[in-house]
């Protein structure tokens, strides 16, 4: 019962911190649409490049993940993100970010070249693949609040969701869907709008859910980071 409620403690802390720092920082629910913006304009200037183009864009992608990152690192860490912090991002993890992608690419290559002819292979391949996105779900949290690297960081991230996994997947899974909920609520509320003016809306309603979605992750990970039920239940009573 103590693990219970020292978990629901847990969650309502990171909530409440989450949505603090979303309105001194809503601003930066803008920064999706930015990236969104930046990749559309290298995909139009690079799509006659062919693989190279490809590569180009995949190079991009990472950079707007790191600066993405760099973001929530800084209002997690301190509550605030600014401008210089966008900019400066786009390299502060785009090394590991594109080590990372490197390590899962070739097995993951390889494996879907094997499946291929494999009967029921394309089934097999999407179940790797999910319990892969489960398994490794935390990566992200795991770049910018710890010093795992590489290789680590898969071994972290396993071990973290073998201890965690009830704790972390389950909020996550319901704040996405309380967040899909959202978006089409105001799908059917804007709907008979201006195409332009609906477009914003729904643009500023996904912005400030991702944004809260993964400021949300950034607490709860360093909550449940290093701790086991036990010590966060000690936690619990301790400050009651």
């Amino acid at each position: 019962m103590d693990a219970l409620q020292a978990t629901l403690w847990v969650y309502a802390a990171a909530l409440r911190r989450s949505w603090k720092c979303l309105l001194k920082n809503w601003v930066v629910s803008c920064a999706p649409w930015a990236y969104a913006t930046l990749l559309s304009i290298v995909a139009t200037v690079v799509v006659s490049l062919g693989i190279l183009g490809g590569l180009l864009l995949g190079l991009a992608s990472q950079a707007c993940i790191s600066s993405g990152l760099y973001l929530i690192k800084n209002i997690v860490d301190s509550g605030r993100a600014d401008f210089n912090d966008f900019i400066k991002g786009f390299t502060v993890y785009f090394w590991e970010l594109l080590r990372i992608a490197f390590i899962l690419w070739i097995p993951m290559r390889l494996l879907a070249m094997v499946l291929a002819s494999v009967p029921n292979g394309g089934l097999i391949l999407t179940l790797i693949q999910i319990a892969v996105y489960i398994l490794l779900n935390p990566v992200p949290e795991l770049i910018y609040q710890t010093r795992s690297s590489g290789l680590e960081l898969i071994s972290d991230s396993y071990n973290f969701i073998v201890e965690n996994w009830l704790e972390w997947l389950l909020p996550n899974f319901i704040i996405t869907l309380a967040g899909y909920s959202i978006l089409q609520i105001l799908s059917v509320i804007t709907t008979g709008l201006p195409g332009l003016l609906q477009l914003f809306v729904l643009a500023v309603g996904m912005g400030l859910c991702l944004t809260y979605f993964m400021i949300f992750r950034g607490f709860l990970f360093a909550e449940l980071y290093g701790t086991t039920r036990r010590s966060r239940a000690y936690r619990y009573k301790a400050q009651k």
